[in-house]
């Protein structure tokens, strides 16, 4: 009986112990189980979050990306219009540097052609210089004040230069509307030319109506002004040399013989007359009306036949 109740504890033992083993073994193979889904789980985790997080990781990402590429995009926009508006005020500056150089050269122009005929003032800025030239059919028209040493001598100098400057500057219209070129004037004298220095054929015409304009000009002006001026106006025709005189200070002056007969002629003129020579007379005898005055003894000049111009027969 002892022998029975050891066999069936020991059967029972090892059932147990079968049993542990088994629950062992299934505990393990449990744990393998559970890890291999759990590995699985991690995985399927895994591959979750890649397909689905990821894309919209890298659709942030791309956003990201793409609002930095406009915010830089709008800062070189930025920059492009900074540079634009620099430029257009750079450029608006350079035409009002322009404009200011064309003005001062324009203003340039004016005070040289002031003082130098047209073609001489061209010469100079063309090309530096200016030679003197020998023109042969030229018209000096001459004049000054009578008794002006004497009328000034009570006068104010400032009321005198603008008594002065209203006079010429209206002989000065008169004479560039006739085609001639004032030279100079000196103190109370007036030298207007035609003729030079571009040729005109009709110089001898040009400078007579002008002078008769101007004659016509201050008797009207002395019917209104205060101060009666009056003066004597001399014309001859010849041969002149024109040239610019002095490098400092730019004058344009005429020399010759003819210059000097045209002031003899204003000399032997008569106040409020114009004294014509014979060689004007002769190249403009049928345009004009002339008194001949005979032959006058002049300085230097012999006996010297002279007309005074009267009036015009065909304008």
């Amino acid at each position: 009986m002892m022998i029975s109740y050891l066999t069936v504890a020991i059967i029972i033992l090892m059932l147990i112990a079968t049993n542990l083993a088994t629950i062992i073994c299934m505990r393990g193979r449990t744990d393998k189980l559970l890890e291999s889904e759990k590995q699985k789980y991690d995985k399927e985790k895994k591959e979750f979050l890649h397909s689905t997080l990821r894309p919209m990781q890298e659709k942030e990402e791309q956003k990201f990306r793409m609002a930095e590429a406009n915010l830089k995009l709008l800062e070189h926009q930025e920059e492009l219009k900074r540079q634009k508006l620099e430029m257009a005020e750079a450029n608006l500056q350079l035409l009002e540097l322009k404009e200011q150089v064309e003005q001062e050269k324009e203003r340039s122009d004016r005070l040289l052609l002031n003082i130098l005929p047209e073609r001489v003032a061209n010469d100079l800025k063309e090309k530096g210089s200016s030679i003197p030239e020998c023109f042969d059919n030229v018209t000096v028209f001459f004049s000054d004040i009578v008794n002006f040493t004497k009328l000034t001598s009570t006068i104010d100098p400032a009321d005198v230069i603008c008594e002065l400057s209203d006079v010429f500057t209206g002989f000065d219209r008169i004479f560039k509307h006739n085609h001639c070129e004032r030279i100079k004037t000196i103190g109370d004298a007036y030298l207007s030319v035609s003729g030079m220095p571009e040729p005109d054929e009709k110089h001898a015409c040009n400078v007579l109506k002008a002078a008769f304009e101007c004659m016509a000009f201050l008797e009207k002006r002395n019917q209104n002004h205060k101060m009666k001026w009056q003066m004597r106006m001399g014309v001859h025709s010849g041969r002149v040399v024109g040239g610019i005189v002095g490098i400092e200070k730019y004058i344009y002056d005429v020399f010759g013989d003819t210059i000097n007969t045209a002031a003899r002629m204003e000399h032997y003129s008569e106040p409020m007359r114009i004294n014509v020579s014979s060689e004007t007379y002769a190249l403009a005898r049928e345009h004009f009306k002339f008194t001949e005055r005979g032959s006058v003894e002049v300085k230097g000049k012999g006996m010297t036949t002279m007309y005074f111009l009267e009036g015009i027969i065909n304008k």
